[in-house]
This record gives C-alpha cells, sequence and structure tokens, in this order.
C-alpha cells in the first residue's frame, strides 16, 4: 500500500507541473495575441512622452493594463520605440494566426479541460506510471471493481492534497506578474440554477471518463493512432457547463487546488455543482463500464 500511494503522488505530482506548464504557455500565447502598441492622442494633456507602452488585454473581462518601457529598463529613444512597437505588433499577429489553428474555446482559455485533461498528457503518463491521473476516472475504476474502497479513500485525498502542493511551490518560484498565468482560479457563473450545472458537469464527465478508458482500445484494435484520441473528445473539452459557456476542467480537485493556492481560500458552496458533477459522473461512467466485459 505505500508503494500505490507513493506512485498514485508522484504521477499526481508530475500531471500537476506538466499541465500547469502547458496552461502557462497557453495563456502567455493568447497575452501576446492580445498585446497592442498604446496608441494614444498626442495632443491629449495627459498623454506621456515615452512611447513604447503597450495595453495587454484579458479575454476574460476585458480589462487591460499597461507595460512601459520604463519599467522594462528598455530606453525611451522614438526609434527605439517605434522599432519595439513593430516587433511587438509583429510577434502578436503572428501568434494570434497560430491561435486560430486552435478551436475558439481553447484560444481563449474558455476550455480548461483541454489543458488539464489532455490526453497527449495522460495517456503517456498512464504508459509511465500504470495510471491515468484524473480523479473522475480513478472513480470510475472503483466503481468498474479494479479499485477497492480502501485505495481510493488513500486516492482522493493524494488528488487533492498534492496539486494543492505543486501549485503553491510553483506561486513560490514564479515571479509575482507571471503567477496568474499559472494559478489563477477556475471560476464558474453561478447565474444557471445549481442543479443545471451539476447535470451538465455529471453528463460530460460520464461521457468523458468512458472515452478516455475506451477509444485507446478501439483504436489499438481498428489500427489507429493513439493520439487522435484528442480530436474524438474535443467535443466534451468544449461542451459547457455554465451560463457563460465555460466547459469542464475534469477534476473538482483542481478547482480546490487552484482556488486554495491563489486566494488561501475554499471553493464557495454556490460553486459546488463542479466539485460534485465530476464526482457523481466518474461513477455514473463507471456503471456504464461494467455494462461491458473488462478484457483487463
Amino acid at each position: 500500500m505505500k508503494f500505490f500511494a507513493t506512485r498514485e503522488a508522484t504521477g499526481v505530482f508530475v500531471w500537476s507541473l506538466i499541465t500547469c506548464t502547458f496552461r502557462i504557455c497557453l495563456s502567455f500565447l493568447t497575452a501576446l495575441s492580445m498585446l497592442r502598441p498604446n496608441n494614444e492622442d498626442p495632443n491629449n494633456n495627459n498623454h506621456k512622452e515615452t512611447n513604447n507602452n503597450f495595453h495587454l488585454m484579458d479575454q476574460s473581462n476585458g480589462d487591460s493594463f499597461c507595460l512601459e518601457g520604463e519599467i522594462c529598463g528598455l530606453p525611451q529613444d522614438n526609434n527605439v520605440a517605434i522599432f519595439l512597437e513593430e516587433v511587438i505588433t509583429v510577434i502578436s499577429v503572428l501568434v494570434s494566426w497560430a491561435l486560430a489553428i486552435l478551436p475558439s474555446k481553447v484560444a481563449t482559455l474558455s476550455a480548461p479541460g483541454f489543458t488539464f485533461g489532455n490526453t497527449w498528457i495522460l495517456y503517456p503518463l498512464r504508459d509511465h506510471f500504470g495510471f491515468i491521473p484524473n480523479l473522475p476516472c480513478r472513480i470510475c475504476e472503483m466503481t468498474m471493481g479494479r479499485l477497492c474502497l480502501r485505495e481510493l479513500a488513500i486516492i482522493i485525498p493524494i488528488h487533492f492534497l498534492v496539486p494543492t502542493l505543486a501549485f503553491w511551490l510553483l506561486q513560490l518560484i514564479l515571479p509575482t506578474w507571471f503567477t496568474s498565468y499559472a494559478i489563477d482560479p477556475i471560476i464558474y457563473s453561478e447565474r444557471n440554477p445549481w442543479v443545471v450545472d451539476l447535470v451538465r458537469e455529471t453528463f460530460v464527465n460520464a461521457l468523458f471518463t468512458v472515452g478516455l478508458l475506451v477509444i485507446p482500445e478501439l483504436f489499438r484494435i481498428n489500427g489507429i493512432r493513439r493520439g487522435y484520441a484528442l480530436l474524438i473528445l474535443y467535443p466534451l473539452y468544449s461542451f459547457s457547463v455554465d451560463a457563460d459557456g465555460k466547459a469542464s476542467v475534469f477534476g473538482p480537485n483542481l478547482i480546490y487546488s487552484l482556488k486554495w493556492s491563489s486566494e488561501h481560500e475554499e471553493v464557495p458552496i454556490t460553486q459546488w455543482s463542479h466539485l460534485l458533477g465530476p464526482i457523481l459522473g466518474g461513477i455514473f461512467g463507471g456503471e456504464i463500464m461494467s455494462m461491458f466485459p473488462d478484457d483487463e
């Protein structure tokens, strides 16, 4: 049992760091795509003489903040400012083109499950550690009889505490201005009735756990590369679970961990439909899987 707990904790810790790094990269690219020169009116009395200022737009709420050359230690020469403006604009356009390849919800960070439940991350980790480090999936396996209740009692605290530790360490290591890219909490809209979001979370997580376990076997039988599973599961990554169209994160432990690490607060009771939904989804997914023979 000690080896079981150590292996589980190690796999979850590695998964937390990898997915958080992926989230940082995707968030940073999105921020770069929104970086624009600060074209203030020179006749404005409030206009600053420094020309190499840029506005960074936040797609989630439309807010913006200014990056100033003086803060970055850049010279305030007009020629340098013009050159920097051109470089930043070109980079922003190129990044925007690159993000256009991705589905819109991924590019706008409205599909957190694409980051934390990405099959290109989960399947290689299963090959290495022997299990998929996803809590609804582990609950599904318990319902199928692959895990006992004693093992699940060890797994659940690990999946809640280890990501919290990983995100807290990242908060200590990363610069303050960069922290939000890594551990920004996942908050859902509360405009829908609580039960509606709960049903949506349960439904999509049940399908996700079944797909996560079944698709690789179907692909193996038909000689299809496992990497294409990401395309099959994308409709689930983009399935809206709140009134604002945000998709499921496929991990109640992540909602808790990110909230605690960033704000040192518990998850509000109004957000609990997104905590209970993935757990119920894992149970229902296991019941669906139990209807079919288990080749393993």
